[in-house]
């Protein structure tokens, strides 16, 4: 009866357990002073207790914002954009099954475009919008810094991995993923622990191409992501060395190395990455 009774609590503490690790999703809407939609802003949803980046996205025409299978737990957002000033939200709980909409936020002009002086930067935005594609500038991200190609991609606009790490983009699976323009020879298991060893900060940037043109065939009709690897211009032979370390339930580490070769007229370049992580 004593062992009956350990087994029935024991399925409830699990039962429990998974429960709080539930999925939901959030929506809001940008709007500026004039209650117009603002398309385009760069929205990063935060976990509340630690300002954690959890996740980006992009507003649509309609100023429409949408964060999708979500962890339950309370956020705010931070929004971004060209001419305005950037904003935060209120804090707000994402529930299990359920859709939190968040209420509408009103985006103000910022200081420096009412100035009459014009100030040119040439650091790259976070995140571009290009016709066919977006591009994430990883490496203008310090939420980035000792992270991994995998956690990179979980952050960016668009990209979803479920709990058995199949890599959707806009909801769609069968996503191509390449690394300098060309396919990965690499799936499944070998992709993703391939992503988890390498460090973000031997990329440039990733490219989500959701509209992909005729030139990459109907291979890549679900969408593609495109890895930039950090390529060194100077001539001869140099290398970097990298290593970082997290800590959560279970700690995680990676370390790695790139080899790059370059004279006028060929550029060879090379990299070995490694991660350990455990798993609850």
């Amino acid at each position: 009866m004593r062992k009956l009774i350990v087994a029935i609590l024991t399925i409830l503490i699990t039962t429990a357990s998974f429960a709080q690790t539930g999925k939901g999703k959030a929506t809001l809407t940008i709007l500026n002073e004039q209650k117009s939609p603002v398309e385009g802003a760069t929205v990063e949803l935060l976990r509340s207790n630690d300002s954690a980046l959890v996740k980006t996205a992009i507003s649509d025409k309609t100023g429409l914002v949408e964060f999708e299978n979500i962890n339950t737990s309370s956020y705010l957002v931070r929004v971004t954009a060209i001419g305005l000033a950037k904003s935060y939200s209120n804090l707000f709980q994402v529930k299990e099954g359920e859709t939190t909409t968040v209420p509408a936020m009103s985006m103000a002009i910022s200081n420096a475009t009412q100035m009459q002086g014009v100030t040119v930067s040439a650091k790259k935005p976070f995140i571009q919008r290009l016709n066919d594609r977006l591009i994430v500038n990883v490496e203008n991200s310090v939420v980035n810094v000792g992270s991994s190609a995998f956690d990179a991609l979980e952050r960016s606009p668009g990209v979803t991995i479920d709990q058995n790490d199949n890599i959707a983009l806009r909801g769609k699976q069968g996503v191509i993923i390449m690394i300098d323009g060309k396919p990965s020879p690499m799936s499944g298991a070998d992709l993703i622990n391939y992503l988890r060893g390498l460090p973000v900060n031997a990329i440039e940037r990733i490219e989500l191409i959701t509209n992909p043109s005729s030139k990459y065939e109907a291979a890549g009709n679900s969408g593609i992501i495109d890895i930039r690897m950090k390529k060194d211009q100077r001539l001869g032979y140099n290398g970097t060395l990298t290593a970082g370390y997290g800590q959560g339930v279970y700690p995680k580490w990676n370390a790695g190395t790139t080899l790059n070769y370059r004279n006028k007229g060929v550029n060879v370049f090379g990299n070995y990455n490694y991660a350990y992580r455990e798993n609850l």
